[in-house]
């Protein structure tokens, strides 16, 4: 009798180690796609935070040059000049092209 009691008490152990294993096994699959997800998401986040960070240096640099042409006029001169082809009384602009190779 001790000895039925001794094996139906270890089937019993494995009969609920494989019940937790099975409960176990579903949740994981369960909650995979969710844990794709949540990376995807993650990823996401990471990328619009380098973005954010790169437009938020991008808009100091911007705002120190607006910075500088409100108070220099060499400044506003070198942007004429640089950007917009501008020149200065008894100046000439003189243009050349590279000729380009034969083909």
């Amino acid at each position: 009798m001790a000895d039925l009691r001794k094996k139906n008490s270890t089937v019993s152990a494995y009969l609920l180690f494989l019940v937790v294993l099975l409960v176990v096994a579903a949740a994981a699959i369960m909650l995979w796609p969710v844990y794709q997800d949540y990376r995807k998401k993650q990823t996401e986040l990471n990328d619009l935070n380098a973005r954010l960070n790169d437009r938020r240096e991008e808009s100091a640099r911007l705002n120190t040059e607006v910075a500088d042409l409100k108070r220099s006029p060499e400044a506003v001169e070198k942007v004429a000049r640089e950007k917009f082809g501008l020149v200065g009384d008894n100046e000439s602009v003189i243009r050349y092209q590279v000729p380009e190779k034969a083909k």
